[in-house]
């Protein structure tokens, strides 16, 4: 499966830009790259640059290729996040409390590209179907008489590109179990 270029990336704007800011990008480099100027190699990248621009331009063609890239990232990332959160014991509680703590092992190319990383905490809630006792008379079918249930909640991490090894992020999360979750990456080198 061929890897979908980031328009973004070769325009050099960001992904949240103006229309206005996409145009000024693309005169800019279309005078860099045009294949009339004889740099190598001119006439792919000018072709790249030029169905960036289209793309991008267009609102309704940027609204489709916006989709496809935030999928084929979540492709992407999928078995790492697997990787990654294997389990609760993955996770490890940091000394301040209400906090998780964890790690991203990224290979030097998917540090060097960055993107959306999505992730899948494990945490412990209050059972809503017992609110937490267990059951009165009998256990809890939910809980099993715990009073506690695990679910996973869904959290985005958006990695710049570039991203260096050592570099710790928090994420806030909306669970009341955890407040927040500091995250270290670290690059494979082989």
């Amino acid at each position: 499966m061929e890897k979908r270029k980031d328009f973004y990336l070769i325009l050099g704007v960001p992904r949240d830009a103006s229309t206005a800011a996409i145009k000024r990008a693309y005169r800019r480099l279309a005078k860099k790259l045009h294949p009339d100027t004889g740099a190598r190699d001119a006439a792919e990248a000018f072709q790249d640059l030029q169905t960036a621009y289209e793309t991008l331009a267009d609102a309704e063609r940027r609204e489709r290729y916006d989709e496809g890239l935030i999928q084929s990232e979540r492709n992407r990332w999928e078995p790492l996040a697997f990787s990654f959160l294997g389990g609760a014991s993955g996770l490890k509680r940091p000394t301040q409390p209400g906090n998780l703590s964890g790690e991203i092992l990224l290979s030097v190319r998917e540090a060097a590209a960055g993107g959306v990383l999505p992730l899948d905490v494990p945490l412990t809630t209050t059972c809503p179907t017992c609110e937490g006792t267990g059951g009165y008379v009998f256990d809890c079918d939910r809980c099993g008489g715990e009073g506690q249930v695990q679910r996973r909640l869904p959290v985005p991490l958006r990695l710049p590109p570039g991203v260096r090894d050592g570099t710790v992020f928090q994420v806030t999360l909306d669970a009341p179990s955890a407040a927040s979750i500091l995250l270290t990456i670290h690059i494979r080198r082989t």
